[in-house]
């Protein structure tokens, strides 16, 4: 049996998260993760002072992050990464 695939704007659930990571393929491979709308629907899954944290750090992301609601701040990648971001839901 195959399953019916869904966006992630169309994701319902009853309970609330406190971390998101979110570890889709670079803005260039995949630009349907990238858009504004999933990063609503992040901001609307997560509880007040959740975190959604990713390894991408373009300014471009950041920015829409930042329009959605979150506080972001950059910090030191790991290795192979100079930088990523943790995003707070104030």
């Amino acid at each position: 049996m195959q399953k019916k695939k869904i966006k992630l704007q169309q994701f319902n659930n009853d309970k609330k998260f406190d971390v998101i990571y979110f570890d889709a393929f670079a803005p260039e491979k995949q630009n349907e993760m990238w858009e504004r709308s999933v990063f609503e629907q992040c901001y609307n899954l997560l509880n007040e002072n959740g975190f959604l944290v990713s390894y991408c750090a373009k300014g471009v992301v950041k920015r829409t992050i930042k329009s959605v609601g979150f506080e972001v701040e950059t910090l030191k990648g790991p290795p192979g990464k100079r930088e990523m971001f943790r995003a707070n839901k104030k």
